[in-house]
Formats: C-alpha cells, sequence, structure tokens
C-alpha cells in the first residue's frame, strides 16, 4: 500500500490558552503540504527526504511544497530503511457491527499473537486467533454487560493465562473473564464496581505485590481509579484520584523516572493531560495538568527522541493537530508542540516501524479512514508523515509482529467499516 508522504518542519509553540476550547494556539505550529493519494505499494525514499521549506514571522504556520528528491526505495526488497514505511494492501476482518477497541496477545497459548476486539453495538468481545503468520479466523464472541468502550487482555489471578478485561460504561462496571482454559475458555465475566462512566483502561503491578492493577479513566466522574488486585483475580475497591473534565484515556508510565509507575489521563473537555505520580506503592498525587489539543481522545508516553525522558503525545478529534508534551526529567514536561494532520484523530501509539531505533507516532484518522504516521520526531529537524488507507471510522490501533518477519504490524479497529484492517509490513 503506497502512502501519501508529507513533510513538514517542526518548529516550537506556546500552549493553547487555557480559555480556549476551539482549538487556536497564539503560538507556531507545523504545516504539512500533501502529496497526491495513493495506491496499494508504498514508496518511500532510502535517503533523508528533503523538501523547500519557507517560514514566516508574520504567520502561525511554517510550509512546505510538495517536491521530494533522492533514490525511491523498494517496498517489497527484504531491507527495512530508516524512513522507509511499507505494507502490503490492508486486509479486511468481519467482526462485529462496531468494534471501537483492539488489543493484541497470545490468548490460547499456542505462540501466535491473536486479537482481542470490543464491539460498542454488538456488546460483546470477539477474538481473532493468529496462526503466527498474519492470518486471522474468527473465534468466540463473549458478551459483556451492555456496549464495551475498552478491552485488554492481562493476567489479573496469576495463573500464567491471560484474562480478558473490559470497560462498560453504561452499566458503571468493569468486567473481568478469567480464562480457565484449555484453548480459549473463560469462567462468566465477574462484574467489577468501576464508578459512573469507565471508557479507558490500562494494566500493570503498581503495588509492588507481583499482581496485575488496573487503572480506569471514568469520564463522568472526571476521575481516573485504581483497582487493587486482591488475590484471585478479586480487586479491592475503587480508589478515586479526581482529574480534569471527562478523561477518555488513562495510561500507565515512568513519567518521572524514578522506578515507580504513574498515572496519565486524557481530559477531553479541558484540552488537558492530567499526571499522578506515584509516591509509594499503590499511591498516588496529583502532580498537575499540562495543556495540550482540544479534544484529547487518546495518549500515548514514549522516549520520541531516545533522550532517555518519556514524552507525551495526545490524538485531538477536533483539533488539526496532534500534541507532543516534551519530557524534560521528574515528571515536567515543556510546551506542547502541535504535528498538524487534520481533524479526527481518535488513538495514537508509539511503535518502532522502521527499525532504526527511535519509535514512530502511529495514529488513526476516523475522520479519513486512515493511518498516520509521523517520523523524524526529535531526532531529525524535518518531520516526515504518511497516511495509509484502512476501514472506515477507525477508533483504535495496535502494534505487534503478527507473521514474524522482524518488522511490525498494524491492526486497527473500525467502528464504521464492521472490521479490523490487518496492515502487514512489507519491507
Amino acid at each position: 500500500m503506497k502512502p501519501r508522504v508529507l513533510l513538514a518542519l517542526l518548529v516550537s509553540c506556546t500552549p493553547t490558552d487555557p480559555g480556549s476550547s476551539d482549538g487556536d494556539s497564539d503560538g507556531e505550529t507545523t504545516s504539512t503540504a500533501s502529496g497526491s493519494t495513493s495506491g496499494h505499494v508504498p514508496q518511500t525514499s532510502s535517503e533523508p527526504t528533503t523538501s523547500s521549506t519557507a517560514s514566516t514571522t508574520t504567520s502561525t504556520t511554517a510550509t512546505t511544497d510538495d517536491s521530494t528528491t533522492g533514490p525511491v526505495a523498494a517496498c517489497g526488497d527484504g531491507v527495512r530503511r530508516p524512513g522507509e514505511f511499507c505494507f502490503a494492501p490492508g486486509r479486511h476482518l468481519p467482526t462485529g457491527p462496531r468494534p471501537v477497541a483492539v488489543a493484541i496477545a497470545d490468548l490460547d497459548l499456542d505462540g501466535h499473537d491473536d486479537l482481542l476486539l470490543a464491539d460498542f453495538d454488538a456488546g460483546d468481545l470477539t477474538i481473532q486467533t493468529g496462526d503466527g503468520g498474519g492470518q486471522f479466523v474468527a473465534g468466540p464472541d463473549l458478551p459483556t454487560f451492555l456496549r464495551p468502550r475498552d478491552a485488554i487482555a492481562v493476567d489479573v489471578d496469576g495463573d500464567g493465562r491471560l484474562d480478558l478485561v473490559f470497560a462498560d460504561p453504561g452499566v458503571g462496571l468493569v468486567g473481568v473473564y478469567r480464562h480457565v482454559g484449555p484453548g480459549l475458555v473463560y469462567d462468566p465475566p465477574q462484574p467489577v464496581k468501576a464508578g459512573s462512566e469507565p471508557r479507558a483502561l490500562a494494566a500493570a503491578d503498581l503495588d509492588d505485590d507481583g499482581l496485575a492493577d488496573l487503572a480506569v479513566a471514568d469520564e463522568a466522574g472526571d476521575a481516573v481509579l485504581v483497582l487493587l488486585n486482591a488475590g484471585g483475580g478479586e480487586f479491592a475497591d475503587a480508589v478515586v484520584h479526581p482529574v480534569g473534565d471527562e478523561p477518555y484515556d488513562v495510561i500507565i508510565a515512568d513519567v518521572d523516572a524514578d522506578g515507580r509507575l504513574d498515572l496519565v489521563s486524557a481530559d477531553q473537555n479541558q484540552a488537558r493531560v492530567t499526571i499522578l505520580l506515584s509516591d509509594g506503592p499503590g499511591s498516588f498525587v496529583d502532580a498537575g495538568q499540562r495543556f495540550v489539543n482540544p479534544e484529547p481522545r487518546r495518549l500515548v508516553a514514549a522516549d520520541l527522541n531516545l533522550d532517555g525522558l518519556l514524552d507525551l503525545a495526545t490524538a485531538s478529534f477536533t483539533a488539526d493537530h496532534l500534541s507532543i508534551l516534551p519530557g524534560l526529567g521528574g515528571g515536567e514536561f515543556g510546551e506542547y508542540i502541535p504535528i498538524v494532520l487534520g481533524e479526527g484523530l481518535y488513538a495514537v501509539i508509539g511503535a518502532d516501524l522502521d527499525g532504526d531505533g527511535p519509535p514512530e507516532l502511529v495514529a488513526v484518522d476516523h475522520t479519513r479512514g486512515e493511518l498516520v504516521v509521523i517520523a523524524g520526531l526529535g531526532v531529525q529537524d524535518i518531520v516526515s508523515i504518511a497516511r495509509f488507507e484502512i476501514g472506515a471510522g477507525p477508533m483504535d490501533l495496535a502494534a505487534a509482529d503478527l507473521d514474524g518477519d522482524g518488522a511490525l504490524d498494524i491492526v486497527t479497529a473500525d467502528a464504521f467499516g464492521a472490521g479490523a484492517t490487518v496492515l502487514l509490513a512489507d519491507p
């Protein structure tokens, strides 16, 4: 699949006005120039791509033209090159009427990655079992309580098998399917009270007892809930940590590099992220908020410039840009940097697609039905942006090596496409 390749000059900016909700910024932004939409085989330059770029002090944008130079690398030759992003034509997997979340994991313990999708309209979890070569077949459908918005695979009872956890906002519950095996056999889902409207999930050992705990974004409750594992797949009552208005996502990462896991929420109604720093096993303190793009939906923590510090990035559904908060250490972040991509971004992850070390940011554009790859962040003056056609209305994505060739592949949950798109790397 050939991408539409864009170039952008990365420049600094000032944060969004705290009183603004329309996405306007008083500082400079990063602007892109688009090339032509393409067909099915990506071809990008094996050398650093250049562009005639002009910046102006009287405008808030820096622009690029459409010209590029340098030899064209051949996708499909089996050689991974820095800056080369190649995928075979996307393959549609029918899963259900409206998949809104996707996770990749070896659910049946056969050594091959499988897919877990949460389907909002069908009200169930759907499983696609992988064969290790990038092919999938439909597995069981597991009912939820009402309509799930997120799902993850994590061993909550410590038996070495991955269990399934889903967020069901309509009933204020998190559900836990314990894997009792063999294959894909689960106990009935255990309900866990999780605030008013649990929307997003993350899991890790937050209290150093060797068991996976849960962090939950409670959208209607304006809080992040911490559910500590009590053993045997049971959870203690939620500890409530107030955050900003309508948290849409939560991640777990050591953002201050002190060896303890912290929490970060994306507060979509305030154009902010809230930092909750760990101050002991299972305990967190509010370290304040940072302004990002309006209506952040999903966020990711990744060391984009390989300086040993985690940076944050958020996808915005209504603003025309993705925001990057550069990590400064100690849980502090610099002023946010916007990358102009157009409205409709829904989810973002970090993944080193070309094998050059620093991760790229990979997002889904819900409006255009495209995968967006942003490369060169923090290590180059020129940022390259590539877009690939996927299914309609994507809302989530995940990356893993699905066919064992050493390159990361991508799966998207296409809410308006009634299925998932599998993009296998084709270097």
